[in-house]
């Protein structure tokens, strides 16, 4: 079983931010245990950790400090809840069934790149083919006579779709 800093948990469709965790340790058995101070914060919590039961079924995602994502699902073993003078604090112990880390997700920062030889430095400079240098394109001219015939191929092809009246 292995602590560790986490940044964010979720269990039992409860979101833990890592305000409030105090504890997430990782073995066959996940334990969470988060410190509320706010008490409209742990009327949240306690509606959502009231609803869970031993023996329940749970998907889970923990996801570390260093970005690493930690996710399966489970079997609730334990839920505790506690008050002690405005500080307010539960703790969900799951065991595991299954779960995979889901580090190969995460965006990896690139290698570094070998530096090149000064050879390769120099910029390439790219010359356009001859056939694309001459092209030059004449502006067409559009007279009345394109614009009559023009408006009769569309007057046609408007008739065509229209039922008849």
């Amino acid at each position: 079983m292995s602590n560790i800093s986490s940044m964010y948990a979720r269990l039992c469709n409860i979101e833990i931010l890592p305000s409030y965790i105090s504890e997430v340790s990782v073995g066959d058995l996940l334990t969470v245990q988060a410190l509320v101070t706010n008490p409209l914060d742990w009327n949240h919590f306690y509606e959502k950790i009231s609803t869970i039961k031993k023996g329940d079924k749970s998907d889970f995602m923990v996801v570390t400090n260093e970005g690493d994502r930690l996710q399966g699902t489970g079997d609730i073993v334990e839920v505790d809840r506690w008050s002690n003078r405005g500080h307010y604090g539960f703790k969900v112990k799951i065991n595991v069934k299954k779960q995979k880390s889901l580090t190969d997700r995460r965006t990896r920062v690139p290698r570094k790149v070998p530096p090149q030889s000064p050879e390769a430095n120099k910029p390439e400079i790219l010359t356009p083919p001859v056939a694309m240098q001459a092209v030059v394109v004449a502006p067409e001219i559009v007279n009345t006579k394109d614009i009559a015939a023009f408006k009769e191929m569309l007057k046609n092809s408007l008739a065509m779709d229209m039922p008849p009246a």
